[in-house]
């Protein structure tokens, strides 16, 4: 319970660090189909720190797999979409991917190495970082 507090903490303070330095400014070069994909992004990632926020247990984490994996599909799409966008849009989406990917990375690597917390949320924590690199 000790181990899940410290992730949980770390995973909050991560968050408040994401919403300071990402919050809001994306350029309209972002934007496909009156759909800005900086806003996308910046939806995800608060998506999957709450997410990952709300796990104090090994119960909870289970019961966030089927949101992080919806979390992953929407990845998908935004990936998707990607190669629609003008090469400054790809370039903002690239620029606002390398800033969040660190804090991912850490993310999960906290949780590959917590036992138990790893085999049931490791593989999609693998996905998402490995989703954010192909944003760069």
């Amino acid at each position: 319970m000790k181990l899940c507090h410290g992730i949980h903490a770390a995973v909050f303070l991560l968050l408040v660090l994401f919403v300071a330095g990402c919050g809001g400014g994306n350029s309209p070069e972002m934007e496909l189909g009156g759909i800005n994909t900086g806003d996308v992004l910046d939806g995800l990632l608060s998506r999957t720190f709450r997410a990952l926020g709300g796990i104090n247990s090994m119960e909870s984490a289970k019961a966030a797999v089927p949101q992080l994996q919806a979390i992953n599909d929407d990845y998908d799409d935004l990936i998707y979409h990607i190669p629609n966008l003008s090469e400054k849009g790809r370039a903002d989406m690239s620029k606002k991917a390398r800033k969040a990917l660190p804090e991912i990375q850490d993310m999960a690597r906290r949780i590959n190495d917590t036992p138990g917390l790893s085999a049931i949320l490791g593989p999609s924590m693998d996905s998402m970082v490995e989703k954010i690199g192909l944003l760069l």
